[in-house]
């Protein structure tokens, strides 16, 4: 299985906050934006694998600034790690400006997704190809918070 760069897997999806989308102050509910990530998230890792996968756990999603009835919202996932079944998946929301296009970031999250083969059961994730510093460091960081997780899932 041949390793694949982040870049092969980089997803790009914009939205268009409508009136549905929104609580009665007109922010957008959490649990659509958490539904965007998912998607979002779900085709970087289809992208790499080349198949089914599916969310096993999101992590550290944090929302930073409200986002707004009228808001064209900009979500980019790619690629921090590649596991044996699994991969972690960074996902970025950020609110274009529309006057200058400018993006301000919204909300940020880590999604795990696990390969399914025909069978429906976990099969092999293709490595990540790490090609600079900065890749290979969140690589590394994703691998620490998995072994911290796979220990504490042991102790609990």
């Amino acid at each position: 299985m041949d390793a694949k760069p982040s870049s092969e897997s980089f997803t790009e999806m914009t939205e268009l906050v409508l009136p549905q989308h929104t609580n009665a102050i007109g922010t957008a509910f959490g649990g659509v934006i958490m539904s965007w990530i998912d998607i979002c998230s779900s085709i970087a890792a289809k992208r790499h694998c080349g198949s089914v996968c599916v969310t096993a756990r999101v992590d550290a999603l944090e929302f930073k600034a409200p986002i707004k009835v009228g808001d064209v919202v900009s979500l980019t996932a790619r690629l921090n790690a590649a596991f044996t079944t699994s991969m972690e998946i960074a996902v970025r929301v950020e609110v274009e400006h529309a006057v200058t296009g400018a993006r301000s970031l919204c909300a940020d999250a880590r999604a795990t997704f696990v390969n399914l083969g025909d069978d429906g059961k976990p099969c092999p994730v293709p490595p990540l190809l790490t090609q600079n510093e900065d890749e290979h460091r969140v690589a590394a960081q994703a691998a620490e918070r998995r072994k911290r997780r796979r220990a504490a899932e042991r102790t609990s």
